[in-house]
């Protein structure tokens, strides 16, 4: 009987429960990274799709580091994200005010990827209030979002 069964998981070597502010976070990241791939399968700039590769295998580390594994999430792959995140506002020009998410298909995608991001860092933020963490992680989500909303104003104001 599920009443009976303790509402637990493994992290790193011990249990948690399932209703812990790092699986939250964990459950986060994964419904967003496979966001991100099934967006990749819809881009035609080969240069973007590699970019938002890199981004999920490094969602990967994030999430390791967090759980307690080995990984780390540094300021080196911050700055790597601001540099891409400086390209599509760039290209995405100057902001013009309100924007309707998802005037076009991709557009829409883009974000409904950017709204995810949104929701782990969110979640992130409660697992740094209880657990404290890394301000880098913190920041490189919030600049994820960033990111998305260039892509989103690419493909809707084209």
């Amino acid at each position: 009987m599920i009443k009976d069964k303790p509402l637990t998981t493994d992290l790193v070597g011990d249990k948690t429960l399932k209703t812990d502010e790092k699986i939250e976070f964990f459950g986060q990241v994964d419904e967003l990274s496979a966001f991100i791939m099934e967006f990749t399968h819809h881009v035609e700039d080969k240069k973007l799709e590699m970019e938002l590769r890199k981004i999920v295998n490094l969602l990967s580390v994030m999430l390791a580091e967090v759980a307690g594994g080995y990984g780390h999430v540094g300021e080196m792959h911050l700055n790597e994200l601001m540099e891409v995140v400086n390209e599509y506002n760039q290209k995405a020009g100057a902001f013009k005010g309100f924007v309707l998410p998802g005037e076009t298909h991709m557009g829409a995608k883009a974000h409904i990827v950017r709204t995810i991001v949104r929701r782990a860092e969110r979640a992130y933020a409660r697992v740094y209030e209880k657990y404290g963490g890394s301000a880098i992680i913190f920041e490189y989500l919030n600049k994820l979002s960033t990111l998305f909303f260039a892509i989103a104003r690419i493909y809707d104001e084209q």
